[in-house]
C-alpha cells in the first residue's frame, strides 16, 4: 500500500475502504465521553482511551507504510540492520502503552502486573494476525467483549468497552461481506482491547496463562499459519465460514 491511500486489496485482491478500524476507535472515544457524563471515570480510564488510540494510531502508520517485511521476525531482521520499519515501531508503541496502561490500573502484584503487560501486547498482535479473512478478527473479538460485561468489570477503569463492542458488532456483517476492512488499525485495536478486559477481569494465575499463551501462539504464528490451522480444525473452520460469502 502507498502513503495517502485508504484502502488495500484482501485476501482475494479485491480493494476495500479501511473505514472499520476508524469507526471502532471513534466509537471507543464517544463511548467514553458518553459514560462520563453519568459515571465518574477515573484517571486510569482515560489513560486506557489515550492508549487505544495510540495502538490504532500505530496501526493505521503501518497500513499505510509502502510495502516492507512481512512478520514480527522480518521486521526484527531489519531493525538488526538499522533498518526501522513501521511494523516494528507498532510493536514498541503497542508494548509501551501497555505497559503505561497497566501501571495506571490498580496496583496488582508485580509478576502480575508484567504478565499483564505481556498478555495485552500479545493480543494486539494477534488479532492483527488473524484479520486476514472477513470477520476473524470480530469473531474472537466479540465472545471475550461480552464476557468482560458479565463478569463486571469496571467500566470506571474501562470506559471504551461499549461503544468499542458495539461498533464490533455493527462491523461484524460488513465485514463479512466484504464491503470494508478493519486494517491494522482496527485489529490491533480490538487485540489491545481484548487483553485489557482479560487482564481486568481475570484472577492472576489466568493473567499469566493468558501471557503465556498469547506469546506462544505469536512466536507459532512466525513459522505456522494460523489461517491453516484454523482451516484444519472443524470446529474453527466452521466458526471462520458462518457468515462470509462463499468463495470462487
Amino acid at each position: 500500500m502507498r502513503w495517502g491511500r485508504l484502502s488495500a486489496p484482501n485476501y482475494r485482491g479485491v480493494g476495500l475502504p479501511l473505514s472499520l478500524g476508524a469507526m471502532t476507535a471513534l466509537a471507543g472515544v464517544a463511548g467514553s465521553v458518553a459514560l462520563a457524563t453519568f459515571r465518574h471515570v477515573e484517571t486510569g480510564g482515560w489513560r486506557v482511551v489515550g492508549g487505544s488510540l495510540l495502538v490504532f494510531a500505530a496501526g493505521v502508520v503501518d497500513d499505510l507504510s509502502p510495502v516492507g517485511p512481512r512478520g514480527l521476525r522480518g521486521h526484527l531482521k531489519a531493525l538488526v540492520r538499522l533498518r526501522v520499519t513501521t511494523g516494528i515501531l507498532k510493536v514498541f508503541v503497542i508494548a509501551a502503552v501497555s505497559l503505561v496502561v497497566v501501571v495506571s490500573l490498580p496496583r496488582r502484584r508485580l509478576w502480575v502486573e508484567i504478565a499483564g503487560i505481556a498478555a495485552i501486547a500479545a493480543c494486539a498482535n494477534l488479532w492483527n494476525g488473524l484479520d486476514v479473512r472477513p470477520g476473524r478478527a470480530l469473531k474472537a473479538f466479540l465472545p471475550v467483549a461480552v464476557s468482560a460485561l458479565v463478569f463486571g468489570i469496571s467500566l470506571r477503569l474501562m470506559p471504551t468497552l461499549p461503544g468499542v463492542l458495539m461498533a464490533a458488532a455493527v462491523a461484524l456483517p460488513i465485514d463479512l461481506k466484504e464491503r470494508a476492512m478493519l486494517g491494522d488499525g482496527g485489529s490491533n485495536l480490538l487485540g489491545f482491547t481484548a487483553g485489557l478486559c482479560l487482564y481486568l477481569v481475570l484472577p492472576s494465575w489466568a493473567v499469566v496463562v493468558v501471557a503465556v499463551l498469547g506469546v506462544a501462539l505469536n512466536v507459532a504464528a512466525e513459522t505456522v499459519s494460523l489461517s491453516l490451522v484454523i482451516e484444519r480444525t472443524t470446529p474453527l473452520a466452521w466458526i471462520d465460514q458462518l457468515g462470509r460469502l462463499r468463495e470462487g
